[in-house]
């Protein structure tokens, strides 16, 4: 029998232990490649290529299955053409090797310049999308939004552009009393909780604490902000919560590990995400898999990601979104029970055979 065709994983983001986004990503999309019990004729093998000072032989992920059963760990930069049919870019970097090459596009954040804040930026950002389309023999988008946006803003074969939709990790699940009662305490909340998750501009931070102060949610519950901030942002947060009369209601949690994110997630009385642009919004799913109610905005993909099963608000309307809070809040126990439901349906092993799909079109096409 014939050996599989090699696909690399470009995974330089695995070696930071404090990956979030594209790392947790690739992370999820390896372990669900491996999880596949695909027939021989299907089979492929995935080379991992990273920094590291030689290359190393890593176990296969899913003992006694095909799929990943050689796996390596090696040098990126610089490295020779790796020997395989595909190489798969996690997160738009372009490659210095001439192969069939398949690269997912998670956003158009920086190209849409939602924030108006560097215009050289956004140009050099749509150039790189241009050689992207240019060079890529397949674009795996995160959405449809996605996929759109790319289409309006770069152009491109739209047959090549394939939305592959992210997963639900397994443990994104509701929590036991026990288990959120011990995360409750090591980050110091006593009381009923709203979470709100990120340090980037588009999330939207000062809008959700003037929403949260002109709701008057101060007087039932605590605001807990996750996410790394820099000193200058803290200080600058912490003279708005005082404008506000909030600094003893919004407490900062900083960087939040992965086993704690599901049972905060669990705990907290609704997940505010209010953002101004995602490429995908998978905390919303992740928010509804462990059985919270989530407000969410009206932009890029959040309604994608959604689907019908969380209060939508305009994110730049003060108003709008202290209403938002409520309803989250208050959300029907039945419409709770549909997003769990929904977003369950949501997995890791269905983007995995998605982009499988987008792999062999890429090898044939190559």
């Amino acid at each position: 029998m014939s050996r599989p065709p090699v696909v690399a994983i470009e995974a330089t983001n695995l070696t930071d232990d404090r990956s979030t986004g594209i790392g947790r990503y690739t992370r999820q999309l390896i372990e669900a490649l491996s999880a596949l019990d695909l027939p021989p004729q299907d089979d492929f093998e995935l080379l991992q290529l990273c920094k590291r000072s030689r290359w190393q032989r890593r176990d296969r992920l899913a003992q006694g299955q095909r799929l990943s059963s050689r796996m390596w760990w090696g040098p990126v930069w610089p490295l020779p053409r790796p020997s395989c049919a595909v190489l798969h870019v996690p997160d738009e970097r372009q490659p210095p090797w001439r192969v069939p090459t398949v690269a997912t596009v998670h956003d158009l954040y920086a190209a849409l310049n939602i924030n108006h804040a560097d215009e050289t930026k956004r140009r050099r950002k749509l150039r790189h999308y241009e050689h992207l389309r240019d060079t890529c023999t397949r674009l795996v988008c995160v959405s449809e939004n996605t996929r759109q946006d790319f289409l309006r803003l770069v152009g491109g074969d739209p047959a090549r552009l394939k939305v592959v939709h992210l997963g639900v990790s397994p443990e994104f699940r509701p929590q036991t009393p026990d288990e959120i009662q011990a995360v409750r305490a090591r980050h110091g909340l006593d009381g009923p909780y709203l979470l709100f998750i990120g340090s980037t501009p588009n999330k939207n931070l000062v809008r959700t604490l003037e929403a949260f102060a002109a709701g008057g949610f101060g007087r039932d519950f605590t605001l807990l902000v996750c996410g790394e901030r820099s000193q200058a942002q803290g200080d600058e947060l912490a003279m708005r919560l005082a404008r506000l009369g909030l600094t003893s209601r919004v407490r900062f949690a900083g960087f939040v590990s992965n086993a704690d994110l599901p049972v905060l997630y669990a705990g907290a009385a609704a997940y505010l995400f209010p953002s101004l642009y995602e490429g995908y919004g998978l905390p919303i799913l992740e928010a509804m898999a462990c059985g919270t109610p989530v407000l969410t905005s009206d932009r890029g993909s959040c309604p994608e990601a959604a689907a019908g099963h969380a209060v939508i608000a305009d994110p730049e309307d003060i108003s709008a979104l202290a209403s938002g809070i409520a309803s989250a809040v208050g959300m029907p126990q039945d419409r709770r029970a549909a997003a769990l439901a929904y977003a369950r349906t949501r997995t890791w092993e269905a983007t995995a055979r998605g982009t499988l799909a987008v792999w062999r079109e890429a090898l044939a096409e190559g």
